[in-house]
């Protein structure tokens, strides 16, 4: 078995049996401990975590990992594996060759491991790359982090998210095959609720997609399937419409609204804020766009640093997806990218930890990750440089 080490960005072969020596530790469940301590795990899951005295003696079987904290292994909330971040028309036009396609998504699975990320939730691709990845993975053929795919998204036909789902023309065809949507396989449904944001019209959002009473029925469907429903919204009406539609979280949610964040709050509706798709762009600059659009980028990116901020102390629910494949967005790497982001809007860094580690397990719908405690197995924690 492994366990990733994000600190040299590989994994570390360990036996199913055995001790290490560690600097200290981080996990919501224990708190932060600073001091080195000797971890036991048996049958691949952690057994103990005692705290040494600097001149205690170890048998010569203990590892030595007395330069890492332990931490529960990333989760990154929204991803696309089916986009390579680089060129999105050009990658559209690879998905003409799976074996092409294949191989990147292979070569991203391995390095969110790399990175200490042990989870992922791909928000879909129409072709299904994301959901057969998925299946590759919990079946042993590839190496990857557990990957929580919502297969295809529910999109209006001839609207934004045409990579994304087949698109339904109108509420009767998505009744007509609703059966065949469920019946194809999905962790979550995804619905897109609005277009994109626009990077030379501040406070520009692409159309909204569906009435309240529309979407509603659509997350109805999932819920009673048990389905959690996360939507793809941004602008004050998108936002709004998906939350009184009753969805599980919101992605993106570019221009929110302190009321719109009071109302997630009460409904327990998580907010992922995908920083890095606008950040990224400032961050490590191209001539792609206008100054007209830099500016504009610099505006969309202070006001959604400052409600993340405003979402923080409301105690809405946060958090962290990258959206990694998008342009400058790359898979794994990009996730410290936005973790960097969440902390410049103002949240301590140990509270983008536990929303990275225990929050996302919650949006996933996977309480057993992000967690380090007696039982944890190995392969879901990391080994990190530092905490500070």
């Amino acid at each position: 078995m492994n366990i990733s080490c994000s600190a040299e960005q590989k994994f570390f072969e360990i036996p199913y049996e055995g001790e290490a020596v560690v600097a200290g530790f981080w996990s919501p469940e224990l708190g932060l401990c600073s001091q080195s301590v000797l971890l036991k795990w048996k049958e691949g899951k952690v057994n103990s975590l005692q705290p040494l005295d600097h001149l205690e003696s170890y048998p010569k079987t203990t590892l030595l990992w007395d330069s890492y904290f332990l931490l529960p292994g990333w989760i990154d909330a929204h991803v696309h594996l089916a986009l390579d971040s680089l060129d999105f028309y050009q990658c559209l036009e690879n998905w003409a060759q799976p074996f092409l396609i294949e191989e990147n998504i292979k070569g991203f699975l391995q390095h969110y491991l790399e990175m200490g990320i042990v989870a992922i939730r791909d928000g879909g691709d129409l072709p299904g790359f994301s959901w057969r990845a998925k299946k590759k993975v919990k079946e042993g053929v590839w190496s990857g982090p557990r990957v929580i795919s919502v297969h295809e998204a529910v999109n209006r036909a001839g609207m934004y998210g045409r990579f994304l789902g087949r698109g339904f023309k109108d509420l009767l065809e998505w009744r007509e095959k609703e059966i065949d949507f469920f019946g194809q396989g999905i962790d979550q449904l995804k619905v897109v609720v609005t277009g994109l944001i626009k990077f030379d019209d501040f406070q520009g959002v692409g159309p909204t997609q569906w009435t309240v009473e529309e979407l509603g029925e659509v997350v109805e469907a999932a819920h009673k399937r048990g389905i959690p429903v996360m939507a793809h919204a941004s602008g004050e009406e998108g936002i709004s419409v998906a939350i009184t539609a009753g969805v599980d979280s919101i992605e993106h949610g570019y221009y929110m609204k302190t009321g719109q964040l009071e109302r997630m709050k009460e409904k327990g509706i998580a907010w992922v804020p995908t920083v890095a798709p606008i950040g990224n762009l400032l961050k490590y600059p191209t001539d792609r766009y206008s100054s007209h659009e830099i500016d504009t980028l610099k505006r969309i990116l202070e006001v959604q640093l400052t409600k993340i901020r405003e979402a923080y102390h409301l105690k809405v629910r946060l958090g962290v997806g990258t959206d990694a494949g998008a342009y400058r967005v790359p898979h794994a790497q990009s996730f410290y990218d936005e973790m960097d982001w969440m902390v410049q809007a103002g949240i301590p860094k140990l509270e983008v930890y536990r929303m990275a580690t225990h929050e996302n397990a919650q949006i996933l719908g996977s309480p057993e990750l992000g967690r380090l405690d007696v039982g944890t197995p190995m392969s879901l924690l990391q080994l990190v440089s530092d905490l500070r």
